[in-house]
């Protein structure tokens, strides 16, 4: 008897552990993030929530991976913070780009969030980051944050963190993100809109 009271205990015990937990990561990563579609476009296909290690762990799905002709862009799910009043709440969208062939950039002004009908691109671009070249990772080097033109050579993962003028409370009634500066050998690329809901 006396076993199977000290076992409710733990068992109880473990449950109030689980909740607080569960409590301290919704209260630091906010609301769960919303998830993209895209209309039926030819050549173009969304992989949704790809997941990654961290600390040894798969994460939540935290990315989603739209592949089109000779290229493939992994988009960072938007997690929408309930941050303190005056601390900076702008939206930050991490964009990585990998090309299969030669003669693809990416340009100013790099892609368009609309909100109810209204459009912003990125004021600057926060980060610029090469992954890895070829098969093989690297520790991430940056590139240049400042420029209006990015060379995107074969089979490297150049990655793109934007940040836009916009508060992140405008988004919870969804949002859309168009990749307006992908370019071909001079051309501009037609990447699908995601919606996001």
């Amino acid at each position: 008897m006396r076993a199977r009271t000290r076992l409710m205990s733990i068992s109880v015990a473990l449950l109030l552990v689980a909740g607080c937990c569960a409590a301290i990561n919704s209260g630091a990563y906010g609301t769960r993030p919303p998830v993209p579609e895209i209309e039926d476009t030819a050549g173009w296909r969304l992989s949704a929530g790809c997941r990654v290690y961290q600390y040894g762990i798969l994460t939540d799905p935290d990315c989603d991976i739209l592949t089109g002709p000779g290229v493939t862009l992994q988009i960072t799910r938007v997690r929408l913070l309930s941050l303190p009043p005056g601390q900076d709440d702008r939206l930050v969208i991490g964009i990585e780009l990998q090309p299969n062939g030669g003669d693809w950039y990416f340009s100013s002004p790099f892609a368009a969030l609309s909100i109810a009908e209204k459009s912003y691109s990125p004021a600057d671009i926060d980060q610029a980051l090469v992954f890895a070249r070829g098969d093989r990772p690297i520790f991430p080097a940056p590139l240049q944050p400042s420029q209006q033109r990015y060379e995107l050579p074969a089979a490297e993962k150049r990655f793109f963190r934007l940040r836009f003028r916009v508060s992140q409370s405008e988004l919870r009634n969804g949002f859309a993100l168009e990749v307006t500066g992908l370019h071909k050998k001079g051309e501009a690329v037609r990447v699908p809109i995601l919606q996001f809901k």
